[in-house]
């Protein structure tokens, strides 16, 4: 599923892709919020002071803050994948996901 409002903002198919290979080809900003990412989702204590340093190079602290809140908000649907319950919307399609003025969303 690919998030509606990041397609809007920019988001194409060769920046996901990047974005999947580590930050690999990203300007730097990019591929140290990537490397976060990625490490919160996954591993949080991996996350090195290198990497924090590197991120307080191109970011505040108010917006690490917000991008960490970002990433553990996006993450609730870890739950369902853990527990086999989630399913695509349309079988083999990716699905993307609108939110509108009042934050309601839906699938387009």
């Amino acid at each position: 599923m690919r998030l509606a409002v990041a397609r809007e903002n920019g988001l194409d198919e060769e920046t996901a892709q990047k974005a999947l290979s580590n930050g690999d080809g990203m300007e730097p900003r990019h591929a140290a919020a990537t490397a976060f990412a990625t490490d919160l989702m996954t591993q949080p204590n991996a996350i090195t002071e290198d990497l924090l340093r590197e991120l307080r190079v191109f970011f505040s602290d108010d917006q690490l803050i917000e991008l960490t809140l970002d990433v553990m908000k996006w993450n609730y649907q870890k739950v369902s994948v853990a527990l086999g319950t989630d399913r695509e919307i349309r079988e083999g399609e990716l699905s993307e996901l609108h939110f509108d003025e009042n934050g309601k969303w839906s699938f387009g």
